[in-house]
């Protein structure tokens, strides 16, 4: 109802207005100009605010995990991505090479050393100690990078092409490029160019902890012929290798059934510890290869806190690459035989990949 002030005396009635204009004051509900309808003049109470307040809680707190969950199958959905393009690069590399690039390329011939070799140190202040991820460079869309390198010289001469962020080598579930804790595992202690993903070097004993000093973390060192633990397996191979290369069809026991590239554990507690990671994409040993070994105290499997093992920041298990290109996600809970004969090429044991 609108009140028009003037409008009792228009009609020769002003007592009429005037009372009109008293109960219009007095009513609980006053007009909205320009509207039909009238907005009340008391608000929420104090107990309805809470059970409002209460009510958005709940309804965050049901939706919360879903979009948590979203988020996460949609990062490992990217992480999956991540390592299909690393295996069909590979493929592609193969198909013009012939053979799969070598795992670690080093000065050091296999055949001259018993023990092991400071894979780290060469790529400090040696010739080469470069990994297989140099060589997939143009395969992976960073031709320039490949471009850039100076393959008369070791990595930390190449210290500006190595510590360069590729998207594609890291894992959006544990980051988009080095953390401030990863630069005590990282070579010379860069704030770029890690990766999450590394070669499966197979079965057997890669690499031992053989003491050392920080900040460099020189203690891991690569030990591609002779196993300080015992004897060293031949058939147990994967599908890199020290200096050489390995050709698709060396997986005897089936491309399908042979791991080729997975996901990597990135131990940062303890700095320069016991058993940390290294990383580095450029750098050849255990920042970029793995090994599926169960000797040496190593306990076997993923995501077991052994620096020589894969592992990722999913949970439940991790990405893994076969030979054949395909992509799948393995159980952490898998049984380590099993999981050790998944990593060796021409063992004669077939193991499919879950």
């Amino acid at each position: 109802m609108q009140i028009h002030v003037n409008e009792g005396i228009r009609n020769g009635n002003p007592r009429g207005h005037c009372k009109r204009f008293r109960a219009w004051r007095r009513s609980k509900a006053k007009p909205l100009r320009g509207y039909g309808f009238a907005w009340p003049l008391h608000g929420f109470t104090l107990v309805e605010l809470l059970v409002v307040i209460t009510i958005i809680g709940i309804l965050i707190a049901l939706l919360l995990p879903a979009v948590q969950a979203a988020r996460e199958a949609a990062r490992r959905m990217q992480c999956q991505n991540n390592l299909k393009q690393l295996a069909l690069a590979l493929h592609s590399y193969h198909a013009a090479r012939e053979a799969l690039p070598p795992g670690v390329i080093s000065s050091v011939n296999i055949h001259s050393f018993v023990g092991g070799h400071d894979i780290w140190g060469e790529a400090r202040s040696g010739s080469h100690g470069t990994s297989w991820i140099l060589q997939l460079l143009p395969y992976i869309e960073q031709r320039n990078l490949f471009d850039r390198w100076d393959f008369s010289k070791n990595v930390a001469a190449n210290a500006t092409v190595a510590q360069t962020d590729i998207a594609t080598l890291y894992c959006p579930s544990r980051r988009s490029g080095v953390r401030g804790q990863d630069t005590a595992i990282m070579f010379m202690h860069a704030q770029a160019g890690g990766t999450d993903y590394g070669g499966s070097l197979g079965g057997v004993n890669g690499f031992y902890n053989a003491g050392g000093t920080p900040p460099d973390c020189t203690h891991v060192i690569a030990v591609p012929v002779s196993n300080v633990c015992g004897s060293y397996d031949e058939t147990m191979k994967g599908m890199f290798e020290w200096n050489q290369s390995i050709r698709l069809e060396d997986a005897r026991d089936g491309t399908s059934n042979t791991l080729l590239v997975g996901e990597m554990q990135r131990l940062v507690e303890g700095g320069c510890g016991d058993t940390p990671s290294q990383d580095g994409w450029a750098n050849g040993g255990v920042a970029t290869i793995f090994d599926t070994d169960i000797t040496c105290g190593n306990p076997g499997g993923m995501n077991n806190g052994f620096f020589e093992s894969p592992g990722s920041e999913h949970v439940g298990g991790a990405h893994f690459g076969l030979a054949d290109g395909s992509v799948r996600f393995i159980s952490e809970n898998i049984e380590t035989v099993l999981f050790r004969h998944m990593g060796a090429r021409s063992d004669g044991h077939i193991v499919s990949a879950p």
